[in-house]
């Protein structure tokens, strides 16, 4: 959804855009679909009809360690996978808020965020829709370790995961491998490569790049200079594609994968029509 955002009107001109180029499906940002979310979900569908798309899901989010603002995530969380259910979404990708500071999530603060965690997963299974948070760079689960925690300290059947192929990668984590260990737990994907040395697969262990870091490296490389250089596009070579995919028709997966992609980190005089066309020849 990021990759339309210059497209006007929007959202409307980039659901065209993913139907002209034979995509399924968007995953829209919560902040590009006020004026629908506010509306009755047949609203919005006519919209998507009209052009021959669905949604993947809706991207949430919330705060997990605030207690003033918990009950709003919950709410919050629940009304997005309301309005989800209305599509056939089966799991709700949720960001969870950023780092405090670069220290590992402490068991203590672990036992909180599950808590809290599984408490969100049961408002979106009341509308029949997994809550799937997103391990993600520079946020409160970023590397293996904390990833590995949270999964053992929730409920399998409340909490399940997002996983994004390059915010794995960057944080230590690597896809194939986690997708193959903790399949059950993989209710939606994200596809997006990174740099070979910023991959797991590759040797890399986390934790994921300071933007100096990035910027440094980026610079190294010779990269166009993008607000972050983790994100590269499909077939970089950091990412095991064919790998994940043998996994996933190995056990059958019959859920969606968002091409999560921004426009802001597009090579320079790349039209998004043509980005489109190279994801989709990929």
């Amino acid at each position: 959804s990021h990759m339309f955002t210059p497209m006007k009107p929007h959202p409307e001109m980039g659901i065209k855009m993913a139907a002209k180029f034979g995509f399924h499906g968007i995953e829209p940002w919560g902040n590009e679909l006020q004026k629908y979310l506010t509306q009755p979900p047949e609203v919005f569908k006519k919209v998507l009809d009209e052009a021959g798309v669905g949604i993947s899901s809706v991207a949430s989010g919330g705060e997990y360690f605030d207690t003033a603002k918990l009950q709003a995530t919950l709410d919050n969380n629940g009304a997005n996978a309301r309005f989800a259910s209305y599509f056939g979404v089966t799991a709700l990708k949720a960001n969870l808020g950023r780092r405090p500071g670069p220290e590992n999530l402490s068991s203590a603060n672990g036992r909180i965020l599950a808590k809290n965690l599984n408490e969100v997963g049961k408002r979106t299974l009341e509308h029949g829709v997994k809550f799937a948070f997103h391990p993600h760079a520079w946020t409160i689960v970023e590397r293996k370790a904390e990833l590995e925690m949270i999964l053992e300290m929730t409920d399998p059947k409340l909490v399940f995961v997002t996983l994004d192929t390059c915010h794995a990668s960057v944080g230590g984590i690597e896809p194939v491998a986690f997708l193959r260990d903790h399949y059950s737990r993989v209710a939606h994907l994200h596809f997006k490569d990174t740099l070979p040395v910023w991959s797991a697969g590759k040797g890399w262990q986390g934790p994921a790049p300071s933007k100096e870091e990035e910027a440094a490296m980026a610079a190294k490389l010779g990269l166009p200079k993008t607000p972050d250089a983790i994100y590269q596009r499909l077939g970089t070579g950091g990412v095991d594609f064919p790998g994940l995919i043998r996994v996933l028709r190995e056990r059958n997966y019959g859920g969606w994968i968002s091409l999560d992609f921004n426009y802001v980190d597009m090579p320079p005089g790349v039209t998004i029509e043509q980005d489109m066309a190279a994801h989709r020849k990929y």
